[in-house]
């Protein structure tokens, strides 16, 4: 699949964007089909942390971990899924403060793996950018809101 890439502006600061995001545990209140989400070791993200993700693609279980290989918090971080994972993904989340508020930038390059790469590839490709620009817009509702 091709890299996607889509961004929204959120009218909070950048700190209190990142914040939000690096709580996994808040993960399930902006992204609407994952059913749960661990980090090891808890805490503030730093490289090494490893995120683990459930949820539905497509009708379809999927379980995910990532590594996080690069971050800059509150700027940019960079992370990886690992072996064994749903599908082999490259994601990147830049948080770029502006005038109106904080523009989240995210980058995704994924190749399926499983059954999931049986699927056409247009498919995969709308699902996953209707999904990330979900993602963010509902991320824009619930920070605006509160």
């Amino acid at each position: 699949m091709p890299r996607f890439s889509t961004s929204v502006l959120i009218r909070r600061s950048r700190d209190d964007v990142y914040a939000y995001m690096d709580d996994v545990s808040r993960e399930k209140e902006w992204q609407p089909n994952l059913r749960s989400a661990h980090q090891e070791p808890a805490g503030p993200t730093r490289v090494g942390t490893r995120k683990r993700y459930v949820s539905d693609f497509l009708g379809r279980r999927v379980e995910n971990t990532y590594r996080i290989l690069e971050l800059d918090p509150g700027r940019r971080v960079v992370q990886e899924t690992t072996p064994g994972s749903s599908a082999k993904v490259r994601s990147e989340v830049r948080w770029e403060e502006v005038p109106e508020g904080t523009r989240v930038t995210l980058t995704v390059n994924a190749t399926p793996s499983g059954l999931m790469r049986l699927l056409p590839s247009g498919v995969l490709e709308a699902a996953t950018r209707k999904e990330m620009k979900d993602s963010l817009e509902r991320l824009r509702r619930v920070l605006e809101r509160g």
